[in-house]
């Protein structure tokens, strides 16, 4: 998958949130939403464009601590499964 990628086929991508830009999927999964990954404020428009892509389901997965971009939400807003 490239930035000149026209068409997507059926069935499991893995692809960088900087091309996930402009494009939906059925569902997103994150699998590091650390302070490691996404800690810096420049980080933030990429986590958002990465959240923002799925259209039915987000999964985030952190083995440490959560981003401080989720950390404010309020917690009726998600489910978090050990």
């Amino acid at each position: 998958i490239t930035k000149e990628t026209l068409t997507f086929e059926k069935g499991i991508l893995v692809i960088p949130a900087y091309l996930a830009k402009g494009v939906e999927f059925d569902a997103v999964l994150i699998y590091d939403a650390s302070t490691q990954t996404y800690d810096r404020e420049s980080e933030r428009k990429l986590f958002y464009t990465a959240c923002t892509r799925a259209m039915h389901r987000l999964l985030l997965y952190t083995t440490g601590e959560w981003s401080h971009f989720i950390q404010p939400l309020e917690v009726s807003l998600y489910e978090v499964v050990q």
